[in-house]
């Protein structure tokens, strides 16, 4: 019986903390039951683990997590600093087709860069999630028409009968695939940033995987070239059957004849620097073919996927692959690379 009454006078004082503990919580129960717990999803050892996320938006962020700020300032910085030179160049080399590639290039990474920094204090927002989207997807396709612009430019001027192509027809061909390639991409990218996800993916992967395989058949068409200029095995008979070329200042460097060798004269200085363009425009498009495949691998995992929601693949594999190619043209510069002539030709290429 004893125990019976302290029971029933336990229940009675706990009975009053639980009805004083509600009229204290049900102002905050609305808040409460309307506000989600931010979570998020990770794989540990092929193992889904669903935890709390330190992340306060990551529910509402259309990337699956917050861009980090400092990093977007990096690389605003880098793509400002690098299209501001490569404007500085494009004017005091008079090379002005290097404005509406690489200068063009660097704007659009400014822009995109801006949209994720804009994200980072407002990850909600629909429009600089728009703006990275479209930029950084199409930016760098610009990038990519210097280099075909100057491999054509480069079998111009160290003999067309080493080549599959005649050059001009390498910067028609490529600099058409890279247009078709960038509008593919764009309408993509529109879509995508809409109300058709699931299409604009779809029509942006087509528009990256045709792009890689044009880079696939320059590659090719370089390695081959480069390998039968080495070894001085021609294709073709040469299209010019000069006996004596007349370069720059008007002085004579050297003789040519059909299938004879290079087009361009002999010099030392000016055939060590087209090879260091040759090599700068090999290393710039690695990088930039380094980037096709994360961005095929990141839209084919769609939009939800576990790289698409990684901040650090996109910075290392995207953000940085597009620096280190773009910083590529602005050390060896074809402004001085090209002999000056032939440089300011591509103008009009």
């Amino acid at each position: 019986m004893l125990f019976l009454s302290l029971f029933d006078s336990f229940k009675g004082h706990s009975s009053g903390f639980i009805s004083s503990a509600h009229s204290l919580l049900d102002p905050l129960l609305p808040e409460l039951t309307t506000q989600p717990i931010p979570i998020e999803m990770i794989y540990d050892n092929s193992t889904l683990v669903i935890r709390a996320s330190s992340e306060p938006h990551v529910l509402d962020s259309p990337y699956g997590y917050t861009p980090t700020a400092w990093i977007c300032v990096i690389f605003l910085s880098l793509f400002g600093v690098s299209g501001t030179i490569h404007l500085i160049q494009a004017l005091w080399f008079k090379t002005y087709w290097l404005i509406p590639t690489a200068v063009l290039c660097a704007l659009g990474e400014v822009l995109g860069w801006s949209g994720r920094l804009w994200n980072h204090y407002n990850v909600e927002k629909d429009t600089p999630f728009m703006i990275q989207i479209s930029c950084t997807i199409i930016s760098p396709t610009f990038l990519l028409a210097i280099n075909f612009l100057v491999f054509g430019r480069v079998v111009n001027l160290l003999g067309q009968e080493y080549s599959l192509l005649p050059s001009r027809w390498i910067s028609i061909l490529f600099i058409s695939a890279d247009l078709i390639a960038l509008v593919v991409q764009g309408v993509g990218g529109g879509l995508a940033s809409g109300d058709q996800p699931v299409t604009g993916g779809n029509i942006m992967l087509g528009g990256i995987a045709f792009q890689f395989a044009i880079m696939i058949i320059a590659c090719l068409l370089a390695f081959h070239f480069t390998w039968s200029w080495k070894s001085q095995h021609p294709v073709r008979k040469s299209i010019k059957n000069v006996e004596e070329t007349e370069m720059l200042d008007g002085q004579s460097y050297g003789k040519k004849k059909a299938g004879s060798g290079p087009t361009i004269p002999l010099d030392e200085p000016e055939a060590s620097r087209l090879i260091y363009l040759i090599w700068a425009i090999g290393f710039s498009t690695f990088f930039l073919f380094v980037r096709a495949i994360y961005r095929l691998i990141e839209l084919s995992d769609g939009w939800t996927g576990q790289i698409i929601t990684t901040e650090k693949w996109f910075n290392i594999f995207d953000g940085a692959m597009v620096v280190l190619a773009i910083w590529t043209v602005n050390i060896a510069n074809p402004a001085w690379l090209l002999p000056k002539q032939h440089a300011q030709e591509t103008n009009s290429a």
